[in-house]
């Protein structure tokens, strides 16, 4: 298991930050910083859902353009990244990784490109969405770091499901983790998401692959 103490972190400054954008989403790249990345199966959210939210959200980001101040930035993820939390946790669409080999192929992925473009962190994969934890090991924005590990994933369940077309939404959220306490946070989260969503032993992996010590 690796360590995590305050000398992993990069001071978080947005002079330093790159902002890129997909879809009008901004996504944060600061080189050095850790993230908590969630991506989610393509059906897992009802279509109405993200019409009604990426239009407030356009609203939003118009009346509060980046650089964001840190309780800025909360605000961003209450009114947004948490809701959308909420309806990931309710189960809904297929659920397909409630299939243990499945999530399998996923976890996979996420390993294949471990220690070469990313350091993997936590790890929670429930039946319609990913959390994971990481640190890139380049500048490579992370929504383009996830790209390779949802493609080859995205593949292999396809073929054994018998199925075609999109498995995963296109977007992924990524938020930059700006202490030890937020990360401790963050990993809380991860382990008590199955917990919360109330799901029984073996619809769901989960794998803590960082001690954060207070050095």
């Amino acid at each position: 298991m690796k360590v995590i103490t305050r000398a992993d972190f990069t001071p978080f400054d947005w002079e330093a930050v790159m902002i890129s954008r997909r879809r009008r989403l901004p996504h944060v790249t600061l080189p050095g910083a850790i993230y908590f990345v969630t991506f989610r199966l393509g059906d897992a959210v009802p279509l109405e859902v993200p019409q009604q939210w990426k239009q407030a959200r356009t609203a939003w980001l118009e009346q509060n353009p980046p650089p964001w101040s840190e309780e800025t930035e909360k605000e961003y993820h209450r009114r947004f990244t948490m809701r959308m939390e909420k309806y990931l946790d309710a189960g809904y669409g297929a659920c397909d990784l409630r299939t243990e080999n499945l999530r399998e192929e996923v976890l996979a992925s996420l390993y294949h490109d471990d220690g070469r473009h990313y350091d993997l962190g936590d790890v929670v994969i429930m039946p319609n969405h990913v959390h994971v934890l990481l640190k890139p090991l380049s500048p490579t924005p992370v929504s383009k770091l996830m790209g390779p590990a949802k493609g080859a994933s995205a593949r292999r369940i396809n073929q054994m499901t018998g199925r075609s077309g999109v498995l995963w939404m296109d977007e992924s959220f990524d938020h930059i983790v700006r202490s030890l306490e937020s990360l401790k946070k963050f990993q809380r989260y991860v382990a008590d998401n199955p917990t919360k969503a109330g799901l029984p032993k073996g619809a769901y992996f989960y794998e803590q692959r960082w001690e954060i010590r207070d050095e």
